[in-house]
């Protein structure tokens, strides 16, 4: 599956802030001999097959920069929190739906995995909630490493660029 996801960074310039993108999400991946921690198993940075361009090529044409386009780079981080309302709404009426009883699901707790589904609505909610970095983010402060847009918000300058990426997963 893909997701379009947009990284906030802080750079010089967009040659800079795309190389920086592109080398840490390469490093989360575990490009060396030790296996990563990423939730995703490649990306395209500039949007990938969201765009116009070549789904497998990345390119800079679609980085935001705050110096160049503020009101734009400021409505993006709106949108993304948005998007993250909708969808923990989206998982809390899936959960409502099914009536599950909490306590009683987890007073069946045996110490084991349990690989069900049964929570999986709510485990989405608490990732949402608690700002967890995985498919369902939307925004990601690279900077601070955070969900959280408020941190980046809140130390504008010309130096933040958010940059779309195209996660597959």
């Amino acid at each position: 599956m893909h997701v379009l996801q947009y990284i906030a960074v802080q750079a010089d310039n967009e040659d800079e802030a795309m190389r920086t993108v592109e080398d840490t999400l390469n490093h989360e991946l575990g490009i060396d001999e030790y296996e990563g921690s990423a939730w995703y198993d490649w990306f395209v940075v500039g949007g990938g097959r969201f765009t116009e361009e070549d789904p497998y090529q990345s390119s800079s044409n679609n980085i935001i920069s705050y110096k160049d386009k503020p009101d734009e780079y400021i409505q993006m981080t709106d949108r993304m929190v948005m998007n993250r309302i909708v969808a923990f709404a989206g998982y809390k009426k899936q959960f409502n739906d099914r009536n599950i009883d909490i306590n009683a699901y987890l007073d069946k707790y045996d110490g084991h995995t349990d690989y069900s589904f049964e929570m999986y609505e709510l485990s989405m909610m608490i990732d949402l909630f608690q700002g967890k970095w995985n498919y369902n983010s939307y925004f990601y402060d690279m900077h601070n490493a955070s969900t959280n847009t408020k941190y980046s918000l809140d130390n504008l300058n010309d130096s933040w660029y958010i940059i779309p990426v195209d996660f597959h997963f």
